[in-house]
C-alpha cells in the first residue's frame, strides 16, 4: 500500500486496510499476514499501530534481511 505524500494523514490508508480486512472476513479468513521492508519505517509504525504483530519472515521472505513480516487475527 502506498499513499502519496499529499494525502498522508487523511485516513485513506486505514480505510484501505479496513476494507481489505472486511473482504478477508467475508471470505471466511481468520488471519492476515503481510510483508514490508526495513526501509519503510512509516509502514512498520502503521501496521503496529493498527494491531499487527511482528512474526518470523515467511515464504520467499524467510532469508531476506530487508523484510519485516506481520500478522493479525481478524
Amino acid at each position: 500500500m502506498y499513499v502519496v505524500p499529499g494525502r498522508r494523514g487523511s485516513g485513506v490508508s486505514v480505510a484501505v486496510l479496513r476494507a481489505l480486512e472486511e473482504a478477508a472476513r467475508d471470505r471466511g479468513w481468520t488471519d492476515l499476514v503481510l510483508e514490508t521492508g526495513t526501509e519503510q519505517p512509516d509502514a512498520i509504525r502503521f501496521y503496529e499501530r493498527e494491531g499487527y504483530t511482528r512474526i518470523p519472515n515467511f515464504g520467499s521472505y524467510v532469508d531476506s534481511p530487508i523484510s519485516v513480516c506481520y500478522a493479525r487475527s481478524l
